[in-house]
């Protein structure tokens, strides 16, 4: 199975990256650089990521939004595309990643 690639293209994500400190942003290449080394399934059962599902009105199966944990202040919100993991924004306050 193919281990995961990363899209950090996302201008709300690329927004948020810019914003965060020094050692944030260590934390966060340090956490992308453990999940693309890493498969899907792999992935799924890390306790560490606690990848969770964010329920949103209509989404199709297709749309959905994910959030996991980068560190023990941030939490980072994605949409799974096949193999790739697509960055979308970064949040302080775990409540705020899922409105």
């Amino acid at each position: 199975m193919s281990k995961i690639s990363i899209d950090m293209n996302d201008s709300g994500f690329q927004k948020d990256f810019f914003a965060l400190d020094k050692r944030e942003r260590a934390s966060l290449i340090k956490t992308l650089n453990k999940i693309r080394q890493l498969t899907w399934p792999q992935f799924y059962e890390d306790n560490g990521l606690k990848w969770e599902a964010i329920s949103l009105k209509n989404a199709k199966e297709s749309e959905k939004i994910y959030s996991f944990r980068f560190s023990q202040k941030y939490r980072a919100v994605a949409l799974r595309q096949g193999n790739s993991l697509q960055l979308m924004s970064l949040h302080t306050d775990h409540d705020s990643a899922y409105n």
